[in-house]
């Protein structure tokens, strides 16, 4: 296999497997079904919980 054959397929493989990563990734970004489970994860991320003061870390 020579060195040209090999860079037309990169070019040619690449390409198509990136979309279709970027094809699933949206698919379950925007998946109606995943919603209440996206929402819960984020905002769990945000509970309140006791305040602390990084201030107090720092020299």
């Amino acid at each position: 296999m020579s060195h040209e054959t090999m860079v037309l397929i990169a070019k040619l493989v690449g390409p198509l497997w990136m979309g279709g990563f970027l094809l699933i990734v949206l698919i379950r970004a925007y998946n109606p079904a995943r919603r209440a489970e996206q929402e819960r994860i984020a905002r769990s991320i945000l509970e309140p919980g006791p305040a602390r003061d990084l201030r107090k870390d720092r020299p």
